[in-house]
């Protein structure tokens, strides 16, 4: 917690603008994921962590918005629910990190093969 410490006030920032997760969701991929002045790596990386970013997205809109669980087994669908999303993310961050440290493309389960169709070589052909 100590080493992340000098990153309180940018997490303050980002939490206190109302739409600070969505410009940062549109400024990664419009500017690093379609931008061919990044290598194809960066882009894909880039692509990888916007698809983890939506998968985050989709549980809270069905567990918040459609349907609120209040007690029993609704509630407990929902806390085991997002236990297995945030740990099946922080350890696909965790794994596309040690990859990109050393030099390898991660292939993340789910977020791969759309990685993929999203990134293109550049600008002349597919």
């Amino acid at each position: 917690a100590r080493a992340l410490a000098p990153l309180a006030p940018l997490a303050i920032l980002y939490n206190s603008i109302p739409f600070a997760p969505f410009i940062v969701f549109l400024g990664v991929y419009s500017g690093i994921v379609n931008n061919y002045n990044f290598s194809r790596f960066v882009r894909y990386n880039a692509m990888q962590a916007v698809l983890l970013d939506v998968l985050l997205i989709i549980p809270s809109v069905i567990f918040n918005d459609l349907f609120k669980p209040s007690d029993g087994p609704g509630i407990q669908a929902y806390i085991t629910s997002y236990n297995t999303i945030f740990l099946f993310v922080a350890v696909s961050v965790a794994y596309g990190m040690g990859s990109a440290l050393v030099g390898q493309t991660a292939r993340l389960p789910l977020v791969a093969e759309a990685a993929d169709t999203q990134v293109r070589d550049g600008p002349s052909g597919w």
